[in-house]
């Protein structure tokens, strides 16, 4: 059983970084709905160790359209996971022993558009699948220019 604060810790660091997107952005593409200013695309990054591949197969069917829907894109999916068609798509480990089962880089348009997918029920309902099936590895940072 995972202890509370780690389930906590991604809508901790999406408060910190929705307090850090206030900050006048020069590099911004468009305007952040809550300052007005501008800000840059958010990426979420995500190394993920599956454990049940059939349950995180059921997962990955169900977020993908929620992912759609609230705006994200996909620019990164990748391992090689029973479920993978392409295996062009594998991680190819280069150096420090760091070799994913499956990495994935989604894109939003803001902090607000990520903080609305995951806080929405939608999502809450689907990440029980992921949080059973994976362990789970995930940082956001902004696009850089």
């Amino acid at each position: 059983m995972k202890p509370k604060i780690l389930k906590l810790l991604p809508f901790f660091l999406l408060s910190l970084f929705a307090v850090q997107a206030q900050n006048n952005d020069p590099h911004g593409k468009h305007e952040s709905a809550i300052t007005g200013m501008p800000s840059e695309k958010i990426l979420m990054v995500l190394d993920i160790t599956v454990h049940d591949s059939l349950q995180y197969q059921l997962y990955r069917m169900k977020v993908e359209p929620l992912i759609e829907k609230f705006g994200g894109v996909y620019l990164v999916r990748s391992g090689g996971m029973a479920f993978d068609s392409d295996l062009g798509r594998k991680v190819i480990p280069v150096e420090g022993n760091w070799n994913p089962n499956r990495f994935i880089i989604v894109q939003w348009e803001s902090m607000e558009q990520l903080q609305n997918f995951t806080t929405s029920e939608e999502y809450k309902a689907v990440a029980k699948f992921r949080e059973n099936s994976a362990s789970t590895k995930s940082i956001i940072v902004r696009e850089y220019h």
